[in-house]
C-alpha cells in the first residue's frame, strides 16, 4: 500500500520547515518536497490522503512509560487527581465490599502533593480494618498501608527498613503505614502479583490508547516480559507499537550470560539501556539531596551509593550497555554523573549512549557536565508542571534548579521526552504544552513558572520525536520523516508551529500510522481516493 499525503503542513523534522507532500510505500517514506515532485514518484495504486490544511509529524515516543504498571493500574483502584484524603479513604470504602475473602485491596495513585502531608494507616483503619490494603503513591516510591496489611507482612516497630529504604514511624516508634522506597517490598511481596495474562490482556486494552495520543513508540522501564509480549500483541491481536524495552538490573547478568547485546531484537522491539535507581523521588521526599529539604532534617535515599553505582556502571559498559538511571535530586544526578564520567573513554569508544531518567533537580555545575559526557536528559514535562508546588515548597530557592531543559538545550544537549505514566498522562500534546509553556491548560501566562526555561515548539517536538529516537538507538530507523526512514507519523489537526502557545492543547490527534499502515484512520472527507 502507498500513501500519498498533500494539501496540508508536513514537519518532517528532517529538512527544515515543512514540505507540502509525502509518499510512503510499503512502511518507508520515499519521497518528500513539492506536491510536484512527490506526484512524479506516485505508483498506479495509491492511498490518497488531502489533508485538507491539517499537520503531519512523526510518530512521537514516549521516553519513559511503565506500559505494563500502567495498563495493570488501569484496572485496580485509581486514586490519581484525588483532591482530599477525605475522597480517597471514601474510594477505598466503596471497594472493600468488591474484594474477595483473603484477597488484598492494592490501588495506586494517591498524590502527597496535593494532600501535602502522609496519610496514616488509621485512617485506611477507619474504611477497611479486616481488609488489607496497599495503595503505591502517583510517584510510585511510597506505599500506604494499613494496619492489617503490616500485620500480615510481619512489619512493627522493631522491623528494620532495607537499605534504600525507610519506613516512617510516629512519636511512639509505630509504623504510621508508611514505606519509601526498597521499605515497600516489605509489603508489596505479600500482595498477590498480577499474572502474564492479566498483563497482557490489559496491555491489549492500552496499546489503541496510546495510538489515539500519536504515541508509536515507547521507551519502557518495564519486566523483560514485555519483550515477547509485544510480539503477540502484533500477531495475536494486531497491536503494533514499538519498544525500546530497558533491561532491569535484577535482569543484567542473566541477559548478558544469555550473549544478548543492548539493541538485540527488530525494528518492533529491542533491548535498550539497563533501568536502575539511584534515589528517590519527590513526591516521597525521598530524592538524594545536597541540602537538606527546606520542611524536614533529611537529604533523601541513597538508593545506589556512589561506590556501589561504578561497579555496577563498570559491568554494563563492559557489556556493551549503556545505563538508564532514575536519579532525581541535584546529588543523585551529580553522583550518577560522577559514575558515568569513570568510564567516558570506554563508553565512547564502543558508542554506548547514557541517559539520566527524570533529573529533576540539577546543580548548576553540572549543567555542562550531560554535554561533556554526552548524558541524554530523560524528562517527564508534565512533572514540571505536576511538581511545581512540591519543589516550591521542599526545595523552596533551589526551585530554579529543577527542570533546566532550556539550558541543557541551549548547551547542545539531546532530551527525550515521556511521561513516566501511570504517574502523568501519556498524552505528547500536553507534555509539549507543559514544556513550551510550564503551566497547566488554562492558566494565564503569568503563571508560567520559571519562564526562562520554556522551550520552542520546534524543541519540544524534537524530544518527543528525532531526540527521543536518538536516545533509544534508532534514529537511522524513525524519528524523524526523510525518505528511507520507517513511516510513523501522526496528523493533527493543526500545527503546533502555528498556534499560539496556549493554544497548543487544541491540536488533536486525527490519525495515526505505523510502519506507513494506519491504526487510527483519517476520517475527513477527502482523507481516501
Amino acid at each position: 500500500m502507498a500513501i500519498f499525503l498533500h494539501g496540508g503542513k508536513i514537519r518532517t523534522m528532517s529538512y527544515k520547515g515543512t514540505v507540502e507532500a509525502l509518499l510512503v510505500v510499503g512502511d518507508k517514506v520515499v519521497a518528500a518536497g513539492t506536491e510536484a515532485e512527490v506526484r512524479a514518484y506516485l505508483p498506479k495504486k495509491y492511498h490518497d490522503v488531502d489533508l485538507k490544511g491539517r499537520s503531519v509529524f512523526p510518530g512521537f515516543h514516549d521516553s519513559h512509560i511503565h506500559v505494563l504498571m500502567h495498563a495493570a493500574a488501569l484496572k485496580k483502584l485509581n486514586l490519581i487527581g484525588v483532591p482530599t484524603v477525605e475522597e480517597g479513604l471514601q474510594m477505598v470504602k466503596d471497594a472493600v465490599p468488591q474484594v474477595s475473602p483473603g484477597s488484598w485491596l492494592s490501588g495506586r495513585g494517591w498524590d502527597k502533593s496535593i494532600w501535602c502531608e502522609f496519610p496514616t494507616r488509621q485512617m485506611l483503619d477507619s474504611v477497611a480494618p479486616d481488609v488489607p490494603v496497599c495503595l503505591s503513591s502517583k510517584c510510585g516510591h511510597a506505599t500506604w498501608v494499613n494496619t492489617k496489611a503490616l500485620q500480615l507482612a510481619g512489619v512493627d516497630r522493631d522491623t528494620v527498613a532495607p537499605p534504600g529504604g525507610e519506613i516512617l514511624k510516629d512519636a511512639d516508634g509505630e509504623p504510621t503505614g508508611i514505606l519509601k522506597d526498597r521499605a515497600s517490598g516489605l509489603v508489596r511481596k505479600h500482595v498477590p502479583t498480577t499474572t502474564p495474562e492479566e498483563y497482557y490482556e490489559a496491555a491489549a486494552d492500552f496499546v489503541p490508547e496510546l495510538w489515539k495520543m500519536g504515541i508509536t513508540c515507547v521507551h519502557a522501564p518495564d519486566q523483560m516480559g514485555l519483550f515477547g509480549m509485544a510480539g503477540r500483541l502484533r500477531a495475536e491481536r494486531d497491536l503494533p507499537l514499538r519498544v525500546a524495552l530497558m533491561v532491569p538490573i535484577a535482569d543484567f547478568h542473566h541477559i548478558v550470560s544469555l550473549g544478548i547485546p543492548q539493541g538485540y531484537g527488530d525494528e518492533w522491539v529491542w533491548t535498550a539501556q539497563v533501568k536502575m535507581f539511584k534515589d528517590g523521588a519527590l513526591g516521597a521526599s525521598s530524592a538524594l539531596v545536597f541540602e537538606r529539604y527546606d520542611h524536614m532534617d533529611s537529604i533523601g535515599l541513597d538508593i545506589m551509593p556512589l561506590p556501589e553505582l561504578k561497579n555496577v556502571v563498570g559491568e554494563c559498559v563492559k557489556a556493551g550497555y549503556g545505563i538508564a538511571i532514575h536519579a532525581i535530586g541535584d546529588r543523585a544526578v551529580s553522583e550518577c554523573l560522577d559514575a558515568i564520567e569513570e568510564y567516558r573513554d570506554e563508553s565512547k569508544e564502543k558508542g554506548i549512549r547514557h541517559r539520566i531518567e527524570h533529573a529533576q533537580m540539577i546543580h548548576p555545575k553540572d549543567l555542562v557536565r550531560f554535554r561533556d559526557l554526552d548524558v541524554i536528559g530523560s524528562f517527564q514535562p508534565s512533572h514540571i508542571v505536576a511538581d511545581r508546588g512540591m519543589v516550591d515548597r521542599e526545595w523552596g530557592a533551589r526551585g530554579d534548579r529543577a527542570f533546566p531543559v532550556k539550558r541543557l538545550t541551549d548547551l547542545g544537549v539531546k532530551l527525550a521526552f515521556g511521561s513516566d505514566a501511570p504517574v502523568d498522562t501519556p498524552d505528547p500534546i500536553y507534555g509539549i504544552n507543559c514544556a513550551v509553556n510550564r503551566l497547566s491548560p488554562g492558566e494565564p501566562e503569568s503563571k508560567s513558572w520559571y519562564p526562562s526555561e520554556r522551550l520552542t515548539v520546534d524543541q519540544a517536538v524534537a524530544s518527543y520525536t528525532r531526540d527521543a529516537a536518538y536516545a533509544a538507538g534508532r534514529e537511522k530507523m524513525y524519528g524523524d520523516l526523510g525518505p528511507g526512514k520507517l513511516a510513523d507519523f501522526v496528523v493533527l489537526s493543526k500545527d503546533l508551529y502555528d498556534v499560539a502557545p496556549l493554544d497548543i492543547p487544541s491540536c488533536e490527534v486525527e490519525a495515526v500510522a505505523i510502519g506507513g499502515r494506519f491504526v487510527v484512520e483519517p476520517e475527513w472527507d477527502g482523507a481516501a481516493k
